[in-house]
């Protein structure tokens, strides 16, 4: 869904209305004020099910929860590998550093804005507290993050265990995928 300019202004004028007057029970203007002028009219929807319009997820959305999805599955995975499985992923990985490698990175904020405006977005609804959604990576980073999704995405759906994350195998796949075919 989208709005005109006079749409947007007169949500932008009802959210000031319902700010003014101290409605504290009904729906979060500053939410829904964000996603009007970010244009992530798809927040409203996920924030009150009873707006969902029907419209499906924009793909620049749903790339940055798998994304951000799959840092958080790394660094559970790697948190339940033993000290020998450690040893060997930090062998066969060039490059990586343990669990400072387990930290999203973010996106580029020159050529990435979209989705660190997604990022600001999700960190309104609340969503993947305790990781930093909105972090500038200063390098564009999507390409990478598309190379470890085609590798991740089937091996979460295919070897995901609840109580030790992804395979050691997949883990390291993911990690070679983050590597330009041109360095490998």
């Amino acid at each position: 869904m989208s709005y005109t300019q006079a749409e947007k202004l007169q949500i932008m004028l009802l959210c000031d209305i319902h700010r003014a007057l101290g409605i504290e029970d009904s729906y979060d203007p500053d939410v829904i004020e964000e996603a009007i002028t970010t244009d992530n009219n798809w927040a409203i929807g996920w924030k009150y099910q009873n707006l969902n319009d029907g419209s499906k997820t924009p793909p620049h959305v749903t790339f940055f929860v798998d994304t951000v999805d799959m840092y958080k599955i790394l660094q559970y995975t790697y948190q339940h590998f033993s000290s020998d499985d450690r040893v060997e992923v930090e062998s066969k990985l060039t490059n990586f550093h343990g669990e400072k490698s387990l930290v999203f990175p973010g996106f580029d904020g020159n050529n990435e804005t979209d989705y660190l405006s997604v990022g600001y977005m999700l960190e309104k609804l609340g969503r993947f507290e305790g990781t930093d959604i909105t972090k500038n990576s200063h390098m564009p980073c999507v390409d990478t993050y598309r190379r470890m999704l085609d590798v991740f995405l089937p091996a979460r759906s295919k070897d995901w265990n609840h109580n030790k994350g992804i395979s050691k195998e997949s883990f390291i796949a993911v990690f070679q995928a983050k590597i330009h075919p041109s360095l490998r």
